[in-house]
């Protein structure tokens, strides 16, 4: 991993002088090992320019062929995705799983606080409790709303990898591995529904039961 990093490091450096480059940091909190690289991106003639640099679908575009072009050559094995403009394919963005593991954290405080109460510590556990509803049930909407725009996705998917399944006695290596890919996007799909949608009846009844006695109070004082 750190030979790999290295090298990738080493092709900023053909294409940025050192001393516009300020970290080259690998971190480890995905399931894939990545590099976060900052530099300043100073053009020939020394004038500060991002648009120049990366600043457009184009020169992206560029980077990320010169840099395949770059790593293949010394990792010949190395697979290169496809572009989501050829293949027309939805990317699915890793900040929803990031949302959804923090929902099932909180779902789990929520129970958890639920289980615990008592006589002695209810007024404690009540507080702790709002304050975490306030922040789960609107965060699972707000997230299950997200995934609406994913159904036409899924839909297209699970109609995809119908028709493979179909061709299995014949299937081409090509054929294969599209299936494989289908297969985890609809996991990952109904992973995140799932986060959405298995609301414990307790956690929802709570909440509800906290914003209607909170809308009496408001009532009143009105």
């Amino acid at each position: 991993m750190k030979a790999y990093f290295s090298e990738a490091l080493q092709f900023i450096e053909q294409h940025q002088p050192k001393e516009t480059i300020i970290s080259a940091v690998v971190h480890m909190d995905e399931k894939t090992p990545h590099m976060h690289l900052c530099f300043v991106p100073l053009t020939e003639d020394k004038q500060l320019s991002a648009k120049e640099i990366v600043g457009n679908k184009k020169k992206l575009t560029w980077w990320q062929d010169e840099f395949w072009k770059h790593m293949v050559k010394k990792y010949p094995d190395l697979e290169r995705g496809e572009s989501a403009s050829e293949t027309g394919r939805t990317h699915i963005p890793p900040r929803l799983f990031k949302e959804a593991v923090h929902l099932n954290r909180m779902k789990e405080q929520i129970l958890a606080i639920q289980s615990d109460s008592n006589l002695f510590n209810k007024k404690e556990k009540t507080e702790e409790l709002e304050i975490l509803l306030d922040k789960y049930i609107p965060g699972a909407e707000r997230l299950r709303t997200k995934l609406k725009q994913y159904d036409k996705l899924y839909k297209e998917l699970s109609a995809e990898k119908v028709d493979l399944e179909k061709q299995l006695s014949s299937a081409s290596k090509e054929s294969v591995k599209r299936k494989l890919e289908i297969t985890q996007k609809l996991s990952e799909l109904d992973e995140l529904r799932r986060t959405v949608d298995a609301i414990p009846t307790e956690v929802i009844r709570a909440y509800t039961e906290r914003k209607y006695v909170h809308h009496g109070r408001m009532e009143q004082n009105i």
